[in-house]
């Protein structure tokens, strides 16, 4: 193919001695391209701008000669669309999506049906937010090409984001009934069922994504997931560890091999590789670091010291491991602070041995500190194993004031429930949804039920029931409910978890789904029953009905994947029996 040359009647416009004319017509590419893309970067849809640039890059990458880079054509040739396609490419790759969209309409302003351009217009239209300009691209390309599987992978992908799972999902098996062995389409529909909760078929994906690739270490790691929520924990290790032994600083795998080696009780192995939650290259999900200033304390010495221990992950994650905030002055330090979201301020203010309590609403600063420490780093820096996990119990309290309100309040509805409706049971049968976020909602689903698949407990007599159920589309599934089943419900007076834990600590029994809420009352020193999903949580170890991080808790897990008839079930015996006692 003939490189064109420069068309003076519609090029930029710049001074000498940088003109991206004159270099491009002294065979000076690379110079031209590098004064351009300046130019681009102030006027990224300057068309004669992107025909010179997409000849200069041509030029760069065919290694012609100047008078073969300067080949004459016009604005309208085929052959500058197909300089332009690359040129929107390299842009893409550098994050310059302004220009990469310009350089592919500019493309398409030649050939107009060209499905290529038309896939990757779709592809930086979707990455700049404008969904519908970019399914109408990308379905135009498969008009014009049913069987562009770039097309119709950026189109699943929308489509996928867009939480259109189920076509996501239709869109993948074309792919494939086209290219069975495509093995970015087999990766990336076992991602997909996973986010539908449908892992079976994930780990059939997988596992046929590795037959055609054995050694991508990613389809490796995501074969582990697959295996990880299907509680087949040994075989989920060993998926991880051929991944890292593919590529030793995989980071979301030493993350994923640590929660199963916690899971396992291998503490001391685990806790180092947990770390790697923090690493950027885990992606969109790495916890974020904190804004401050002061060093990370990595173990060292805290005699004289101050330290602040910062919150990360869910609310959960701070009600249990806030517990080693109350030690660190015991190593030695001499001011201990503890941030934490604004629900959990008040409740925080209970921990002892704690100079200050910093919640992060954006009010007030944070007084100078010698280091800083993530909250769940602290079992890491304790040396935590599963016999010294400490559990003083409790090690958070409910104030006093609001406790005995809520107590004198509770007593009096069961008095006006009748007398043997003297045992207060708290209830909380579902966690948040997280619509926005599929993997977290992918787990919500998996640990939630619904109110009125708890009738065989709240049928148990002898009982007074209260939710402590929060959620804009949990809460109203008490109206579900047999008005005479029907748990009393404060929930609307609560504003945070100070609210809550005057509320449990009036109750005799919290029976809750695998949520904060079981952390608060084991926190708290109150009796807890967690019924724990099928693929448990790390933090309840295998194959045990107790909680060495809790010692008043008792597990009802799944015995298969998404039946929770049989553990409420189970749940309601429970109950009856403590209530004959």
């Amino acid at each position: 193919m003939n490189t064109p040359s420069p068309d003076t009647s519609d090029t930029p416009d710049t001074a000498a001695p940088l003109d991206p004319r004159a270099l491009h017509a002294a065979g000076r590419h690379a110079e031209a391209l590098a004064a351009l893309d300046a130019l681009l970067q102030h006027d990224p849809a300057n068309l004669a701008a992107l025909h010179l640039a997409a000849r200069c890059l041509h030029a760069l990458d065919n290694a012609k000669t100047a008078n073969d880079a300067n080949t004459a054509t016009d604005g309208t040739s085929p052959e500058l669309a197909n300089a332009l396609l690359p040129l929107g490419n390299r842009f893409y790759a550098r994050k310059q999506l302004a220009q990469a969209e310009h350089a592919w309409r500019a493309a398409l302003a030649i050939e107009p049906d060209w499905p290529s351009a038309l896939g990757n217009l779709g592809l930086v239209l979707r990455d700049l937010g404008r969904m519908a300009e970019a399914e109408a691209a990308l379905r135009r390309a498969l008009e014009l090409a049913p069987n562009h599987a770039g097309s119709r992978s950026n189109l699943a992908l929308l489509l996928w984001g867009t939480q259109r799972l189920d076509e996501a999902h239709a869109e993948y098996r074309r792919i494939l009934a086209h290219d069975a062995d495509n093995h970015y389409a087999l990766n990336n529909l076992g991602l997909l069922l996973l986010d539908l909760n449908r892992q079976p078929d994930a780990e059939a994906a997988f596992r046929h994504a590795l037959a055609v690739e054995p050694n991508v270490p990613e389809a490796h790691n995501n074969l582990g997931n697959a295996l990880n929520q299907q509680a087949r924990t040994d075989e989920a290790i060993d998926a991880y560890r051929q991944a890292l032994a593919l590529r030793p600083d995989y980071t979301v795998a030493k993350g994923n091999l640590a929660m199963l080696l916690l899971r396992n009780g291998q503490y001391a192995d685990a806790w180092p590789l947990y770390e790697a939650r923090h690493d950027e290259a885990v992606g969109p999900s790495a916890v974020k670091l904190p804004p401050l200033p002061w060093p990370h304390w990595s173990g060292e010495p805290l005699d004289g010291k101050s330290i602040i221990v910062w919150p990360e992950q869910g609310y959960g994650d701070d009600l249990q491991f806030c517990r080693y905030v109350t030690l660190l002055k015991a190593r030695g330090a001499a001011r201990v602070s503890v941030a934490c979201g604004p629900a959990l301020g008040r409740l925080f203010e209970s921990l002892e041995n704690v100079d200050a309590v910093y919640p992060l609403d954006g009010q007030g600063t944070i007084a100078r500190h010698d280091y800083w420490c993530f909250m769940m780093s602290l079992p890491l820096r304790f040396g935590t194993t599963v016999e010294t996990i400490p559990a003083p119990m409790p090690y958070l309290r409910a104030d006093a004031a609001l406790a005995h309100t809520w107590r004198a309040r509770l007593d009096a509805e069961c008095h006006h429930a009748g007398p043997k409706a003297g045992f207060k049971v708290g209830l909380v049968w579902a966690g948040a949804p997280r619509p926005q976020d599929l993997r977290s909602n992918a787990i919500d689903q998996r640990r939630s039920t619904r109110a009125c698949d708890w009738l065989p407990i709240l049928r148990v007599s002898g009982v007074r029931f209260v939710s402590l159920q929060k959620g804009e589309t949990t809460q109203p599934q008490i109206l579900e409910l047999p008005p005479e089943l029907r748990p009393l419900d404060p929930m609307d007076e609560v504003h945070d978890f100070a609210d809550t834990a005057a509320i449990v600590d009036a109750l005799d029994l919290v029976i809750t789904v695998d949520t904060s809420m079981a952390h608060l009352a084991g926190a708290l020193g109150k009796p807890v029953w967690i019924l724990s999903r099928y693929d448990a949580c790390w933090r309840w170890l295998r194959e045990r009905d107790d909680s060495p991080w809790y010692p008043r808790a008792r597990l009802f897990q799944q015995r298969a994947p998404g039946e929770w008839s049989e553990v409420i079930e189970r749940v309601a015996r429970a109950l009856e029996a403590l209530r004959k006692e």
